[in-house]
């Protein structure tokens, strides 16, 4: 079988980032005082309030296929649905590790839906309305994915924060891991999900748009020592 001198390529920098990610292994967590997820995200965040009973979301913690990532790589967890006045919900998922390292780090979205019996119908690229650090919108994707045995569908809003970047693939997550263990140092990450179920598949980018703006509501009304582990 011919390999494309590409595929080489990628497979041998994948190869040398879980290698030195094994050998150096960095002891050094970042410094940040850690709180609680749950304790500093509020329940009621402008016109939505946390609903009692929420409806079972997608599991983080579920394992995928993705290389040796069968680990738990969370500290914390926050699993939530929300209303409003119009009994619209939309539901969050909030997922912390203070140590990602190559073999155990965030469960990509993307990865987990068809873990659990979900297909993905598309993925595509998007910016929250969400300033960082450095004064600039975060990135992240809009997932719409579709039951594998039924009609219905989970449309959803992610980003990725490893240390003081956002991953915008599991190659950029290897690398940002991998350049802090090179320093000694292993840096903390974070899921941010928020999602809605529907029967349909959305006909605009409305859906998405709410979802995004709800995330920067959320972030705003997070209490600082919990905001420091959204964003940074």
């Amino acid at each position: 079988m011919k390999i494309s001198l590409r595929t080489l390529t990628v497979t041998s920098a994948l190869f040398l980032a879980a290698l030195l990610g094994t050998l150096l292994r960095p002891t050094i967590a970042e410094g940040h005082k850690r709180a609680t997820l749950g304790g500093t995200v509020p329940k009621q965040i402008g016109e939505w309030r946390e609903l009692p009973n929420p409806m079972v979301q997608v599991d983080t913690s579920v394992p995928t296929t993705e290389g040796t990532n069968r680990d738990q790589p969370y500290d914390d967890l926050v699993s939530r649905t929300y209303v409003n006045a119009k009994g619209e919900q939309i539901m969050v998922a909030l997922a912390y590790g203070s140590q990602q390292r190559q073999e155990i780090k965030i469960h990509r979205p993307e990865l987990c839906y068809p873990a659990q019996g979900w297909q993905v119908d598309s993925l595509k690229r998007t910016n929250f309305p969400v300033p960082n650090a450095q004064g600039t919108v975060i990135p992240g994707f809009r997932l719409v994915a579709k039951q594998s045995n039924g009609p219905g569908y989970e449309l959803v809003s992610y980003w990725i924060r490893i240390g003081n970047s956002y991953s915008d693939s599991a190659w950029t997550t290897r690398l940002a891991i991998m350049k802090e263990g090179l320093q000694g140092r292993m840096t903390d990450g974070v899921l941010v999900r928020v999602s809605q179920r529907s029967n349909k598949p959305p006909e605009s980018d409305d859906v998405f748009k709410r979802q995004e703006q709800f995330a920067a509501q959320l972030v705003a009304a997070t209490a600082p020592e919990g905001k420091i582990l959204l964003v940074r």
